[in-house]
């Protein structure tokens, strides 16, 4: 896998004399020796956000003995005089060295209550560090972009770094006014705008904000949700093909295993955009146990993020029996932690009968396109959806429920769907409930646009716990997704279990 790229510098915005003459006039409130050249130095190298070893190679030290000056001298000095004249106590390190000094240059030249200031920027912090430890890897790379959209000059910053601008912000009134408008966003999934609420709400105490306040800036917001994109609002893809080994010695399941990654918004095209995914030498062979595959998994879509895979879904194209396991509750590593694909990832399914050549060649084809076409520009209808052949081979029928009171029906419904070119099919693996899952799934499914799928699919299995003995009723266990683009058909022909070695 390619390394990871190394976090941009970001340096302060205050030139190096007004930032050393900060620090100096900081310094002589507690020594009025002030600084030495030596410490001058280092301050001028923090505001850089320089290492110690470029601080040192720029000037001709050694960075051993600056790593002291700054940890023995130069840190407990600042942090005394920050500590007596902000009225609490601070640590400065080098990590929080800018933050500092440019959140005291701000309130010094305000003239305003050095102790209720810096107390109510703890209390900031303090809140949206919370949240990031709340979200995944994942979900932050989901919502860097959009909350980039808010805020100007920061293409290039990490889901840190604008974090830390939002915090900066001179005015808490633009601050809850962002999170109110990523709220609204229709970009955001319920899983996360759920937490960027709960933010909201637990910062109006501590800033003094009263719910009258509030509510009245947020009616001067002018409505500017950008349109939804009428396609599935889906940007990569984790594609994975996936067949049960025919020759087993044992009763252990044994898969075929191929992957590769893909980027819609570099190209429409096809073919060049698909990426086969090697697995690691280590694990490299014909076929797969379910052991293996996690593993597996785990560096696949490591690999994919080190690729650009914001907004990664994974797709699973399989045949036969394999089409209705449960792989979205396949698990792999996040965080040291063994994780379910659902937790983090929409999962769909496809079927790789529609790749073949027998199939393309078909009727059916142009069926499926043009079905496909009208599917991404009108909302879903479930009031009078059925599995009967006379209602699927309707031109109008646009997606299928597949809720069946026996596992037979069930796979003769989804053949259904592949012989007339079906492009959507939802159901449940769960029998006994049938009914009652044909109904909450219709109820999902009414109204929505295409590109809203994959969040209403993803939010009802999230909300099912993660062993299937706790809720074993709960739809989220069994929810079925098959979502055939026809626009994307990965060329399985060259990616091999063998072409991953």
């Amino acid at each position: 896998m390619g390394n990871r790229k190394p976090k941009p510098k970001k340096p302060s915005d205050l030139n190096e004399s007004d930032f050393l003459g900060i620090v100096m006039q900081l310094v002589i409130k507690v020594d009025n020796k002030g600084l030495s050249d030596k410490q001058k130095i280092l301050v001028n190298g923090f505001r850089q956000d320089l290492t110690y070893a470029e601080i040192a190679e720029k000037n001709y030290l050694n960075s051993e003995n600056l790593r002291k000056e700054a940890t023995k001298k130069l840190f407990p000095l600042i942090s005394k005089a920050l500590t007596e004249a902000m009225k609490t106590p601070i640590e400065v390190q080098k990590t929080n060295f800018i933050t500092l000094i440019e959140h005291w240059n701000a309130i010094d030249n305000k003239g305003i209550s050095v102790e209720n200031s810096f107390v109510k920027s703890k209390t900031k912090i303090n809140i949206f560090t919370e949240l990031k430890n709340k979200l995944s890897g994942q979900q932050q790379s989901e919502l860097s972009p959009i909350i980039k959209s808010y805020l100007p000059d920061n293409d290039n910053a990490n889901f840190e770094e604008i974090i830390d601008k939002i915090i900066n912000l001179p005015d808490d009134k633009d601050l809850l006014r962002i999170l109110f408008r990523l709220t609204q966003d229709s970009r955001i999934n319920s899983y996360n705008r759920s937490y960027i609420e709960q933010t909201i709400q637990e910062l109006k105490k501590p800033l003094n904000i009263t719910d009258t306040d509030y509510n009245a800036w947020i009616a001067e917001i002018p409505a500017i949700n950008p349109e939804p994109d009428n396609r599935e609002n889906i940007n990569n893809y984790l594609i994975i093909k996936i067949e049960e080994s025919k020759s087993q010695a044992n009763t252990s399941h044994e898969y075929k295993f191929a992957a590769c990654f893909l980027q819609l918004n570099t190209s429409q095209s096809q073919g060049n955009n698909y990426i086969p995914l090697p697995v690691d030498s280590s694990v490299s062979k014909d076929v797969y146990t379910q052991k293996d595959i996690t593993n597996i998994l785990t560096k696949i879509i490591e690999d994919c993020h080190e690729r650009g895979g914001a907004n990664l879904n994974i797709e699973f194209f399989t045949n036969g029996k394999l089409l209705y396991t449960n792989f979205e509750s396949w698990e792999y590593n996040c965080f040291d932690s063994l994780t379910q694909l659902k937790r983090v990832y929409f999962v769909n399914v496809r079927s790789l009968m529609r790749l073949e050549n027998r199939y393309r060649n078909q009727p059916v084809y142009k069926n499926w396109k043009s079905r496909w076409e009208r599917l991404t520009t009108n909302s879903i209808d479930t009031q009078t959806v059925n599995n009967s052949e006379s209602y699927l081979c309707q031109e109008t029928t646009l997606w299928s429920n597949l809720c069946a009171s026996t596992q037979e029906d069930l796979e003769q419904f989804f053949k259904r769907s592949l012989k007339y070119g079906i492009p959507l099919a939802v159901g449940s693996r769960c029998h006994a409930q049938e009914a009652i899952h044909r109904t909450e799934i219709n109820t999902l499914l009414q109204g929505i646009q295409i590109n809203q799928l994959s969040t209403k699919v993803q939010e009802v299995r999230r909300e099912s716990p993660d062993n299937l003995e706790d809720k074993p009723e709960h739809l989220g266990h069994h929810l079925l997704c098959f979502l055939e683009d026809p626009n994307r058909m990965p060329p399985f022909h060259y990616l091999t279990s063998q072409h991953l070695g």
